[in-house]
């Protein structure tokens, strides 16, 4: 299993044959780093792309990485939220979003003539199917950015006190020697 879900080294990915023009922007140290506005950027980066762009996904939600300077793994692996099993629910839901938000009303659709034209039936489904669902989508896309970037500086924190509150109770708890006015912490 360990060897199915290994992700390239930094090394790796410079030395790739494919990537070797964008060398120079990939080598940043800045798109590498784990920090936490960098995870978060690449978090919001990566969710936006997964919802947003219908097709290459991880290529642009790397591309967005590079120019913002987010975490590029992050951006990449949180593309994966649309994946097989959910696009489906999620184009339905996006459908759903969309027509509300555009108040399209589901009785146009198929409205047309027997005998109307392809540029016809072609404006009635980007009206009636497409639309409302690209809207959904770019609704979901700016709902779920933020939910992400702001679920990471939220968890880091927790995180982040909590190692502290850890450490603390960790030297509180350490024997102290006295050695006559003075304190040393063994």
């Amino acid at each position: 299993m360990k060897r199915w879900l290994r992700i390239s080294t930094r090394e790796e990915l410079l030395g790739n044959r494919w990537l070797k023009p964008f060398a120079e922007h990939l080598s940043s140290p800045l798109l590498w780093r784990w920090n936490r506005r960098g995870v978060a950027r690449g978090t919001a980066l990566g969710l936006f792309a997964a919802f947003a762009v219908p097709v290459a996904q991880t290529p642009f939600a790397a591309l967005f990485a590079v120019g913002a300077r987010a975490n590029l793994p992050v951006a990449a692996l949180a593309t994966f939220v649309t994946n097989p099993l959910t696009v489906p629910f999620i184009y339905y839901l996006a459908y759903l979003v969309g027509r509300f938000a555009l108040r399209v009303q589901s009785d146009t659709f198929f409205a047309l003539s027997p005998d109307a034209g392809a540029i016809e039936r072609a404006f009635d489904w980007i009206v009636t199917l497409a639309g409302p669902t690209y809207v959904g989508l770019l609704l979901f896309a700016a709902a779920s950015a933020a939910i992400g970037y702001l679920a990471v500086h939220l968890g880091w924190r927790m995180w982040v006190r909590q190692r502290w509150k850890r450490r603390k109770k960790q030297r509180a708890a350490r024997p102290v020697v006295r050695n006559g006015a003075s304190r040393i912490e063994v």
